[in-house]
């Protein structure tokens, strides 16, 4: 009530959700088929480095997208 300001929710990039959804589902693929192989690499960089540039929200749903879709 006093002294406290309500945050602006943090934006949600539709953009940037899906391109983490479609990252995560080619990291898992590529761990599904060989976890110690080059493309598992090369696919768990590209998510993270993609995770870097996102808002905890948009993190939040592409979590949740992933988790929905069985990733």
């Amino acid at each position: 009530m006093f002294g406290r300001k309500r945050s602006e929710s943090e934006p949600v990039r539709k953009d940037k959700v899906m391109r983490l959804v479609k990252l995560g589902m080619a990291e898992t693929d590529a761990a599904d088929r060989d976890i110690d192989s080059p493309a598992f690499d090369k696919a768990k960089a590209a998510y993270e480095a993609a995770m870097d540039g996102c808002t905890k929200a948009e993190l939040s749903a592409a979590y949740e997208a992933l988790k929905r879709h069985g990733y």
